[in-house]
């Protein structure tokens, strides 16, 4: 069992192919030496209407729910206490904000089921927003829910959005053009079953990596221990990784002039872990997932009646990096 301690400790970020050429500079790294000087956490009720307590930096570290485990950083949630009104849980918010860009995660584990019940009521994320959403647009990175065993990845904002996926993984598949609002527009790879959840745990994690610019935003995964142009570790003195090795992307949403100006869409977004429970997503298609449905007759009653089920759902991040061209 992982178990949490505030403190620092030096770690490499894993991402970069020493002698490719590539026109991004390094801007910011975020590890177990600066993780929570960097980040804010977010306290307010959960937009998404789930069944959470999002916690405050002190009581995090106090109640064991955010800190440093081996050399990562670890953002969990409460496994050992029955609740009726939420699972205490962390949502923490990057200071800074971005506008295109190449984001690298290397990530140990992320929120999982334990035991039987999969990962019924969980509903974890890693992912980018900016102000006066859905306006200036949101990027889900990692995103899924209860019994989902491959990541989707998902594009928001306002209207006059639509997009294509020319370029991704020929299983990924587009769900929806139209990126306005709260449905967004999808891409799911149901082939790639190393991308999320328990599976992605049992591999030892990966990375994965988003480029933003004005012509597509693009993700791909790299798992852990794959031959790939983001396995060694990574240092202003090598080289930035360069897009352009590191193959075909696991999903690519590509914008036009007329049919989605990402320019005009997308802008100064700061990046977010968090783990929710039920609400406006793992909550509405509980009933429908017959792995959950069988446990209990609605997601909060599982969810505030078994929090042995969630001593996997924690992020065990070992690094973000930041990469920016020059305009």
């Amino acid at each position: 069992m992982v178990r949490p301690a505030f403190g620092f400790a030096s770690l490499a970020l894993t991402a970069s192919s020493a002698g490719a050429a590539s026109n991004y500079n390094m801007v910011d790294v975020f590890d177990s030496t600066n993780f929570f000087d960097e980040f804010d956490f977010f306290t307010q009720p959960d937009p998404t209407h789930g069944f959470v307590q999002y916690v405050d930096a002190a009581t995090a570290g106090r109640d064991g729910l955010a800190g440093y485990a081996e050399g990562g950083v670890y953002l969990g949630v409460d496994y050992t206490n029955t609740t009726t009104t939420g699972r205490p849980s962390v949502r923490v918010t990057s200071r800074k904000s971005y506008t295109k860009g190449l984001f690298i995660a290397d990530i140990a584990h992320m929120p999982a089921g334990a035991g039987g019940s999969g990962s019924c009521g969980l509903w974890p994320a890693f992912w980018m927003f900016g102000p006066g959403w859905p306006n200036s647009g949101e990027v889900d990175i990692i995103e899924g829910v209860n019994s989902q065993t491959s990541n989707s990845v998902t594009l928001h904002t306002g209207p006059g959005c639509s997009v294509t996926n020319p370029g991704s993984l020929p299983g990924t598949k587009l769900l929806s053009p139209d990126c306005q609002g709260h449905e967004g527009c999808t891409q799911h790879n149901l082939g790639a079953s190393n991308t999320y959840g328990a599976s992605f745990n049992a591999a030892g994690g990966g990375v994965y990596a988003l480029e933003w610019t004005d012509a597509a935003i693009k993700v791909w995964f790299f798992p852990r221990g794959s031959t790939s142009p983001v396995s060694s570790s990574i240092s202003s003195s090598l080289p930035p990784p360069d897009p352009s090795t590191f193959g075909t992307p696991l999903a690519a949403f590509v914008g036009g002039p007329s049919s989605c100006p990402l320019a005009r869409h997308f802008a100064n977004h700061n990046l977010v872990f968090n783990t929710a429970f039920c609400g406006d997503w793992a909550g509405r298609v509980w009933a429908t997932d017959e792995t959950c449905a069988a446990l209990a007759a609605r997601c909060e009653d599982f969810v505030g009646a078994n929090p042995e089920a969630f001593a996997q759902a924690y992020w065990l991040v070992n690094s973000v990096g930041v990469y920016q061209q020059e305009e």
